[in-house]
């Protein structure tokens, strides 16, 4: 991970109070969409710093390069406090061109209410359609179970601003696997019953390839329901035995 030095920390810091950020170390760039396209085995980073009490209301402002191609973005993540839940919300987040003072981008609304433990509300920059370009996404809610959602934007190339995905939002917990071009979400419905699914990409757009579903029965044993998607529909395939826990 890219750690920021002294000189961009403090101009960071500046920046809470000005409403802007500068970076000495990244020149800005009129055209966002310059450069080559992704590149698929690019592994960017990105890097935080948050208010420095629990009693600053100070945005928190991350940095991070999606993309060889481009400048670092700076993303501001405006909230404000509910203190009788003790949870913070993002009221929107400003992107801006490191060494620019005006966002070139506001995502709003945004639906993020987590506690404030939770550092940076789980934002994060990583690459969630394998095209070579990090994309951004926030958590919306800690659930009692596995199934924790979040809210996701993908950069385009072509526009040269994030878009927001509502079918990626709609999977909860996903892991992303670059090398399988696949998106794994683990979820649960009840104390008997659970699962994991397997999404894959068609164009922007996420899609349920496979499913496997766990459930107990009133005798404790568990079985195992296998879907895939046969036709444009999520057939069941097969059942079988529930993995050993060990």
């Amino acid at each position: 991970m890219r750690k920021f030095d002294g000189p961009l920390v403090l101009t960071m810091v500046a920046a809470l109070c000005a409403g802007s950020i500068m970076s000495a170390q990244a020149s800005p760039m009129s055209n966002s969409m310059a450069g080559p396209v992704g590149d698929e085995t690019f592994e960017g980073s990105f890097v935080c710093l948050t208010p420095l009490s629990p009693h600053d209301t100070a945005p928190i402002v991350c940095q991070s390069d999606i993309n060889p191609s481009l400048p670092s973005f700076d993303f501001s993540l405006v909230w404000h406090r509910d203190v009788a839940a003790g949870t913070r919300q993002l009221d929107r987040i400003e992107v801006r061109r490191s060494g620019e003072s005006e966002p070139f981008q506001t995502l709003e609304p945004i639906t993020s209410d987590v506690p404030i433990k939770i550092a940076n509300n789980g934002f994060e920059a990583l690459d969630l359609n394998f095209d070579g370009y990090l994309d951004i996404r926030v958590m919306q809610f800690v659930s009692a179970g596995p199934n924790t959602p979040y809210q996701n934007w993908l950069w385009s190339p072509t526009t040269g601003k994030f878009v927001a995905n509502r079918a990626l939002d709609k999977i909860t917990a996903p892991q992303f696997d670059a090398d399988a071009q696949e998106i794994t979400s683990q979820w649960r419905r009840s104390a008997a019953e659970h699962g994991s699914d397997i999404y894959a990409y068609d164009g922007t757009t996420p899609v349920l390839v496979h499913r496997e579903t766990d459930t107990y029965g009133a005798n404790g044993i568990c079985s195992r329901t296998y879907y895939d998607q046969i036709e444009d529909e999520l057939r069941k395939t097969g059942t079988g035995a529930c993995d050993d826990p060990d």
